[in-house]
């Protein structure tokens, strides 16, 4: 029988009574074991970290402008997405073009048009010219000043790139592999 019923006949007999089950060594040598694998899998852990909130901080950017140009669309007349990172690091979704990241309150189209640029991993937005950028989509989705707008997005060990056309189409892109965003 592999297990016996809770009684080991040999110490019985022998009068051994020590109790069955691990001893201290065992124990500390277990433990230490454990705390090599946990610190060995800290890093990997910190990456996939890294990886998840920047692939969402890309997502969101890119949902952003697909929500300003559905808003545009929905409601016939222009919205803009508002893009803050000179003074203020902020993303909003308005029909006035002259919103900022401390009157969002006014201005914004709901609770969710309004968000911060994370700063944790370093996680910066800037644009070719490195400027604030407005981009407005017109009543038919489309974008007024007819050039494709690219936004970069970086991080510690990340990059990607959001591209809005001049037809609103929103584009996302990583210059890493990151799954569930494709390739630049």
């Amino acid at each position: 029988m592999a297990f016996p019923d809770g009684k080991n006949i040999k110490r019985e007999n022998s009068g051994d009574r020590r109790a069955i089950g691990m001893s201290l060594i065992e124990l500390l040598i277990t433990i230490c074991i454990t705390g090599i694998l946990s610190v060995s899998t800290v890093p990997s852990f910190q990456a996939w970290l890294e990886r998840n909130d920047f692939k969402h901080f890309g997502s969101q950017l890119a949902s952003s402008a697909k929500q300003a140009r559905i808003y545009a669309l929905t409601s016939k007349k222009p919205f803009y997405l508002i893009t803050k990172f000179e003074n203020a690091s902020c993303v909003i979704i308005s029909d006035d073009e002259n919103c900022t990241c401390s009157t969002y309150r006014l201005c914004a189209q709901n609770d969710a048009a309004y968000w911060e640029l994370p700063t944790k991993w370093n996680s910066k937005l800037t644009t070719l010219n490195a400027k604030d950028k407005t981009i407005a989509f017109n009543r038919h989705g489309t974008l007024n000043f007819g050039s494709a707008t690219t936004f970069k997005l970086s991080s510690n060990h990340f990059a990607a790139k959001v591209t809005v056309s001049p037809l609103g189409r929103v584009k996302l892109c990583s210059e890493q592999h990151i799954t569930g965003i494709p390739p630049c």
